[in-house]
C-alpha cells in the first residue's frame, strides 16, 4: 500500500514537472522539480515554524477563553503540585537571585524573544542548503542538455546511498529529510500538547491585569501564593512587549508545555552534533586539533542550557515546561531513527535509484 501510493505521488509529480516544464527539455525539467521541491520544503517548515501562531488563532476564535484560561490554570497548579513532590520548583528563588545578583533583564528578555526563532531558522536554512548544494552535484546538466532521450540520464554514483546504517551513511539529502522529520515531528507534538494540554506559565499566575486582545484577563491573580516576575512586562525587550497588539492577536499565553523553546534549541545542538561528526579516529587524543574538533562539536550543547536557564529565569516556563521538551525530542528522535532502522532492514542490498532525469 505504501508503496503504491509512493508510486502515484511520483507520477503526480512526473506529469507537474513535465506540464510546467514541457516533454522535450530535460534540464528544464531538473530545475523545475528541484524549484517544487523547494516550494513544498519551505511550505512545510514554514507552517511547522508557525505551529504556535497557529494554537493561538484556534484558540481565539474555536473555544470559549473563560474555559480555556481555567484548564490552563489548573494544569498549571498540577505541575506546580508535581515539582514540590519531585523537589524541583525552584523557579521562584531561581528568579529572585538572578534579580539581585544578575540582572541584564533587557539581555535576557531579548534572548527569549529573538535567539530562539533566528537560530533555528539559520540551521533549518543551513540543512536545506546543504541538501540542495548535494543534489546540483548529482545533476549531469551538460548531459540532460544533449540528451533527447531520458533514459540517457543517470545519476552520479553513489546518488542511491542506502537509508541504513549510522547517519555518517546518510547522503546529504537524507540526512536532511532525517533531521527535518525530527523537528517536523516534535514541534506538532508540542502544538497538540498547546491545544489540548493548555498551561499557565509561572509570569501570570500573580498578574491581575494583563488582557488579550478579546479583553479577556489572562492572569491567575494569585498575589499571595506566587512572587513570579514577568520580566518582559516589567523591563521590555529590544524587540518586542507582551502589550503590543500583534503580539497579543499572534501570541497563545498557555502555549507553555512542552516548552518548544527547549525542543527548538535541543534540536540544533542535535544538528550540529550530527553535522559536524564524530572525532577523527586519526588524530591522537592527546593533540590540540583532537580536543578543539570535541569543543567545536559538543560545546553546542550549551545553547539549550542557556535557553533553558532563559526561559525559566523569566518565568515564561516551569523546569517541567523544559523536561517535557526534551522528552517530546526523545521521542521524536527515536521514532525517525526507528523508521529508518525499519526502512534500511527492508533494503537486504544497496539499491541504485531508477534512470531519471529528474535530480530526487
Amino acid at each position: 500500500m505504501k508503496r503504491r501510493l509512493s508510486l502515484v505521488f511520483k507520477q503526480l509529480k512526473r506529469k507537474i514537472v513535465v506540464g510546467i516544464a514541457g516533454p522535450s527539455s530535460h534540464q528544464r525539467q531538473a530545475v523545475v522539480s528541484l524549484a517544487l521541491l523547494a516550494l513544498t520544503e519551505l511550505a512545510l517548515l514554514t507552517l511547522t515554524f508557525c505551529t504556535n501562531f497557529l494554537s493561538a488563532y484556534i484558540h481565539n476564535t474555536a473555544e470559549v477563553f473563560r474555559g480555556f484560561r481555567l484548564r490552563a490554570l489548573a494544569n498549571a497548579q498540577g505541575i506546580v503540585a508535581f515539582e514540590r513532590v519531585a523537589g524541583i520548583f525552584f523557579e521562584q528563588p531561581l528568579q529572585r537571585w538572578h534579580d539581585a545578583r544578575v540582572g541584564g533583564w533587557s539581555f535576557w528578555n531579548t534572548y527569549y524573544a529573538g535567539v530562539h526563532p533566528v537560530v533555528t531558522v539559520a540551521f533549518l536554512v543551513l540543512i536545506l542548503v546543504r541538501m540542495f548544494a548535494w543534489k546540483l552535484t548529482r545533476v549531469n546538466w551538460k548531459r540532460l542538455n544533449e540528451s533527447s532521450d531520458a533514459s540517457d540520464y543517470a545519476p552520479l554514483p553513489g546518488y542511491g546511498a542506502p537509508a541504513r546504517g549510522s547517519f555518517a551513511d546518510l547522503t546529504p539529502a537524507q540526512q536532511y529529510r532525517f533531521l527535518r522529520a525530527v523537528w517536523v515531528l516534535s514541534a506538532w507534538l508540542a502544538f497538540f500538547g498547546f491545544l489540548f494540554v493548555p498551561v499557565m506559565p509561572p509570569r501570570l499566575l500573580p498578574v491581575c491585569d494583563f488582557f488579550n486582545s478579546a479583553g479577556a484577563n489572562v492572569g491567575a491573580c494569585l498575589t499571595t501564593e506566587y512572587s513570579f516576575i514577568d520580566t518582559i512586562g516589567a523591563h521590555g525587550s529590544l524587540l518586542w512587549d507582551w502589550n503590543d497588539e500583534s503580539v497579543k492577536a499572534l501570541n497563545n499565553p498557555y502555549a507553555a508545555f512542552p516548552s518548544q523553546h527547549t525542543i527548538f534549541a535541543a534540536w540544533c545542538a542535535l544538528c550540529w552534533i550530527h553535522l559536524f561528526g564524530p572525532a577523527s579516529p586519526t588524530l591522537p587524543a592527546r593533540s590540540a586539533r583532537y580536543w578543539l574538533r570535541a569543543v567545536l562539536r559538543w560545546g553546542i550543547v550549551v545553547y539549550p542550557m542557556v535557553t533553558v536557564y532563559c526561559i525559566v529565569v523569566t518565568a515564561n516556563h516551569y523546569i517541567a515546561d523544559a523536561l517535557g521538551g526534551l522528552v517530546v525530542l526523545a521521542l521524536s528522535y527515536g521514532a525517525v531513527h526507528l523508521f529508518y532502522a525499519l526502512k534500511g532492514r527492508r533494503q537486504a542490498t544497496p539499491k541504485e535509484l531508477p534512470v531519471s532525469p529528474l535530480p530526487y
